[in-house]
């Protein structure tokens, strides 16, 4: 496997889905990783990807990546290129953009790699809607009163405790399939969320409007600076 790319702040990952270009030139200062096609709308944007990652298939004019970015291809189909260019990036917290809204299935696959790689890789995975992270430890977040709060269970997942959310989830257990907490809502000022196990065993996506998505990395990595 190539060298892992190293960087001490956040990377935003783009995918190929439609991306929100006034959010990527806004912060066209932070490192940028394109998963392979995501390489294109990049282009088209005259904005430069530290790295183009993935088996290369969608990616237009090869050539020209190969001359002003860092060109890695991973030719394996076991792994998706939302999950090559984690394994492949290290980085104290990731924003993806480009890899929900456009196809459910490219949706749930890329929650579905956040879930085997949450205890390794502080994800945020952002929409124009909402800003998605996977949980499995206590939850501590500032949010106005009355902010959409959704907690989807990814598997068997039992809760200690709960406040500042209008429906409390104290010694709830959820399950795909039998219960899930969707459309709850923050009653307080700071919402507090207590799995009873933070083994990892148990996880859950925390679903927020991404007007707040830097109460979210702030809640994942409070030692980067918001962005």
């Amino acid at each position: 496997m190539s060298e892992k790319l190293k960087f001490d702040g956040p990377v935003i990952l783009v995918g190929g889905a439609d991306a929100d270009i006034e959010f990527l030139k806004r912060h066209a200062h932070l490192p940028m990783v394109a998963a392979d096609g995501g390489a294109n709308q990049l282009r088209r944007n005259s904005l430069v990807p530290q790295s183009v990652i993935g088996d290369l298939d969608s990616v237009t004019d090869i050539e020209h990546w190969q001359s002003v970015s860092r060109v890695i291809e991973v030719g394996e189909q076991d792994t998706t290129d939302f999950e090559k260019c984690l394994y492949l990036v290290d980085a104290p917290l990731f924003i993806a953009v480009g890899f929900s809204g456009n196809r459910l299935d490219h949706t749930l696959a890329a929650l579905h790699v956040m879930q085997k790689l949450h205890q390794k890789k502080r994800v945020v995975l952002v929409s124009d809607d909402d800003a998605v992270c996977v949980c499995s430890e206590t939850v501590e977040i500032g949010l106005p009163i009355g902010t959409r709060v959704s907690v989807y269970p990814l598997n068997r997942i039992v809760f200690t405790s709960s406040s500042g959310l209008l429906y409390p989830l104290d010694g709830l257990v959820m399950q795909p399939g039998e219960m899930i907490g969707t459309s709850n809502a923050s009653s307080g000022s700071q919402v507090v969320i207590v799995p009873q196990s933070e083994s990892g065993e148990g996880c859950y996506a925390l679903i927020l409007p991404s007007i707040h998505l830097n109460a979210v990395t702030g809640m994942l990595a409070p030692q980067v600076p918001a962005i």
